[in-house]
């Protein structure tokens, strides 16, 4: 979005080249995203969502710099992508190139060895902040487990540091689960299928039960509830500050005159 060429990026997909039907939405009284990738060989489920602890009402600025809170209710700043084949069988591309301090930092970049054979890990360290990438295999009930092997790749003209790249074949029921995370985080869990379920469950409740909150009742209910929601995305929790505007200075036309602040 800020730079093409050496900003970082995180992609999850399909093939290039196939003819792939997309449908993306929240999911209903959510801030969790499905993305579906639909061909003749296979169907492909993409959910991302930042997680929200489900019993904390009210995080304050302490939250994430040593506090000591209930670990149901502990904020975890992570980024979490699961990839589920849904029918059929397809491959899965998967490219993930940080670039640190808005892409002016070098870093370098490690892929760890690890005796779980369901979890390959990344290590991303620049000089003010290092991420760990976790990804865990579901292998499904009938078929083996996908492969998943990490490559280093460098992006052609750009010399910050490396990514790493891979492909998989996934089969009806296995999913991947990937976690960006701060590699420094204190009392750091075990990423494992059966947590992310939980934290999946527990994101989902947390915000059905915010927006039932909502009282507004009449036909614009559904539009009225996301912008809600969207807002509540926007907020800086221990203040309560709204974001004034996500967007502000992108342009809309690229080499054009209609790069205007939106606030």
């Amino acid at each position: 979005m800020l730079d093409k060429d050496k900003g970082g990026h995180f992609t999850i997909s399909p093939p290039s080249g196939l003819k792939i039907t997309t449908k993306q939405q929240y999911l209903p009284s959510n801030n969790i995203l499905q993305t579906r990738y639909m061909n003749d060989d296979g169907v492909l489920t993409l959910t991302d969502f930042f997680p929200r602890p489900l019993k904390t009402d009210h995080l304050d600025s302490t939250v994430g710099r040593g506090a000591t809170i209930d670990p149901r209710g502990e904020l975890k700043k992570w980024l979490v992508r699961r990839v589920e084949c849904i029918r059929g069988a397809t491959d899965v591309n998967v490219e993930v190139f940080p670039a640190f301090n808005y892409a002016q930092d070098s870093h370098t970049t490690e892929i760890i060895k690890t005796d779980n054979d369901a979890q390959r890990i990344v290590h991303f360290r620049s000089e003010n902040l290092s991420l760990e990438l976790i990804a865990t295999i579901d292998c499904g009930d009938d078929a083996p487990c996908p492969e998943l092997t990490f490559s280093k790749k460098h992006i052609d003209g750009c010399s910050l540091g490396e990514g790493v790249t891979a492909t998989i074949n996934l089969k009806e029921g296995q999913s991947v689960s990937f976690v960006l995370r701060d590699l420094e985080e204190k009392n750091k869990e075990t990423v494992s299928t059966a947590l992310l379920d939980q934290v999946q469950k527990d994101t989902s409740v947390y915000w059905f039960n915010w927006i039932s909150k909502s009282k507004y009742k009449g036909r614009w209910r559904e539009v009225v509830s996301r912008s809600l929601m969207i807002l509540k995305m926007l907020t800086y929790e221990p203040t309560g500050a709204i974001v004034a505007a996500p967007t502000f200075s992108l342009p809309e036309d690229f080499g054009g005159g209609r790069n205007w602040d939106y606030r």
